[in-house]
């Protein structure tokens, strides 16, 4: 039996403009400018504070959201005073309408609580929350252009759904979110002078869903010396799992590796001839060559890899790669390329007459990508819950409609894409974050959300993510766990296993 009915997305975007990298209200103007133009206006800077005016003072929530998308005319309108998804019955909304003194409490949830689906309930029990009611600014300093770019475009528009959502409700704890996104062009000394300008020009407390897996190790010892948090993003980086002050909601690099041998092994192909296909740019291909032909993660899976070869990313044409792998018998590839990149080899091996099955990361496809010359078949690993297509009783999961009924008021008016949920998990994790917080202390300050980290034990966000486990001073342990999405024959990714996860023993 299938779950329940999810409205279609808006083909309609509304005055208050979404675009594919951040939502910015432009105020009397109904055209959409490219992303170039929206950096170039912002002087790099994409500033996005859906529910706030700029500066983070709070607005009337109840008029236009920045980037929001129509709501169905038949829907019933959201009510400010509601409970978040997922919150216990007879639990009170953080701030609901009207603001407490600075001071007081509020009893509010974490995020996720009380779902059904995806296995343990996370978060505190409804408890008194302290607050100051105070706005909080977060910066993401993630990579907007380029490669990088196009993969994780709807990241963006996924973190600021979350940001759109729970100011719509009153803030986290009572505190408006306010985020600033910011390029860093793949470059670590530009993702650098970002992060110093976010820490002591913005008033950041905490970088929030950075997608940033060439440009991270830039920042790394600076927020270290800051003591700056930063809360979920890319999933791409080994930066992730190396610093006590970067808090992970995914799996290891090492983990995705993993996952993606696993899924090849398991995709339902006549042989066990494995493709694998890594480009010379980025650290991440140099990583996936460590695991998979170094380590020989797809050996230890009871694959034979049959080709490998490196390729560049500006590489227009991979006639010669399909026909070796054609040759050789492979019938399952991994490519570590961005979603351009792969639609390319997809159109190279369809001219062959060869239509492999294709085991990938996120961040190499688009939700259309299955529908691409020589890509209907493939194996979607994914780091936290599916972004789309769950159905039967994980379809009713309170986090996942949460997710989807952000991401259709406040996205970018598409159907969401991989990249989507890894933007609003990184939301959600640091929500749980000020939650914690919240429990002892009515401001939230850096050390703050860095001493909230040992009380974060076993935290699914309920069910979004594999159990994270984090302590204070220490590093991201690797939670080796993962979600699965599946397309077959040009059509539309499924999630067979719901929001069941396989994990790594």
């Amino acid at each position: 039996m299938s779950g329940p009915r999810i409205r279609a997305f808006p083909t309609v975007v509304a005055p208050a403009l979404a675009s594919a990298l951040a939502l910015v209200l432009l105020a009397g103007c109904g055209t959409r400018l490219t992303q170039d133009e929206l950096v170039a206006m912002n002087g790099g800077t994409v500033t996005a504070v859906p529910g706030s005016e700029p500066g983070g003072a709070p607005s009337d929530i109840s008029g236009g959201v920045p980037g929001a998308v129509p709501a169905d005319p038949g829907a019933p309108a959201v009510d400010p005073n509601a409970a978040a998804p997922g919150a216990q019955p007879g639990a009170t909304p953080a701030a609901g309408g009207t603001a407490a003194r600075p001071g007081t409490t509020t009893a509010t949830t974490a995020p996720g609580t009380g779902g059904s689906g995806g296995g343990r309930k996370s978060g505190p029990a409804t408890a008194a929350l302290k607050t100051d009611n105070k706005p909080l600014t977060v910066c993401s300093v993630s990579e907007l252009g380029g490669p990088a770019g196009a993969a994780f475009a709807q990241g963006i528009a996924g973190l600021q759904s979350w940001v759109g959502d729970v100011n719509s409700r009153g803030g986290v704890a009572g505190h408006k979110i306010r985020v600033v996104v910011k390029d860093s062009n793949s470059d670590p000394n530009v993702a650098l002078a970002h992060a110093r300008t976010c820490v002591e020009n913005e008033g950041a407390v905490a970088l929030v869903g950075s997608l940033s897996p060439l440009s991270n190790r830039g920042m790394q010892k600076y927020l270290e010396s800051k003591g700056v948090p930063s809360i979920g993003g890319d999933c791409g980086s080994s930066t992730w799992n190396d610093s006590p002050v970067f808090f992970n909601q995914c799996p290891s690099v090492e983990s995705n590796y993993w996952m993606l041998a696993y899924e090849a092994a398991r995709a339902g192909t006549e042989n066990k001839k494995l493709g694998f296909l890594y480009c010379q740019e980025a650290q991440t291909c140099a990583e996936g060559k460590k695991w998979w032909i170094d380590n020989q993660f797809p050996q230890k899976n009871g694959l034979e890899l049959a080709y490998s070869k490196q390729f560049s990313l500006t590489q227009l044409d991979f006639t010669s790669e399909c026909s070796a792998m054609k040759s050789a018998g492979v019938t399952v590839v991994m490519a570590v390329v961005d979603p351009s990149g792969l639609q390319r080899m997809g159109q190279s091996c369809a001219r062959q007459g060869y239509n492999p099955v294709w085991s990938q990361p996120y961040a190499s496809v688009y939700p259309d990508t299955p529908k691409k010359a020589g890509l209907g078949n493939i194996v979607l690993s994914m780091p936290v819950m599916p972004f789309d297509g769950i159905t039967g009783k994980d379809a009713q999961n309170p986090t996942y409609q949460r997710y989807l009924t952000a991401y259709q008021r406040y996205g970018d008016g598409k159907p969401p894409g991989p990249s989507a949920v890894i933007g609003f998990t990184a939301g959600l994790l640091f929500e749980r974050f000020v939650t914690e917080v919240a429990q002892k202390s009515p401001s939230v300050t850096s050390a703050a959300l860095l001493q909230a980290a040992s009380g974060i034990k076993k935290e699914t966000l309920g069910g979004a993510i594999a159990p994270a486990n984090f302590t204070t001073g220490e590093k991201t342990p690797d939670s080796k766990c993962w979600f699965l999405q599946v397309a077959r024959d040009g059509g539309a990714f499924t999630a067979p296993n719901g929001l069941k996860q396989t994990c790594r023993k």
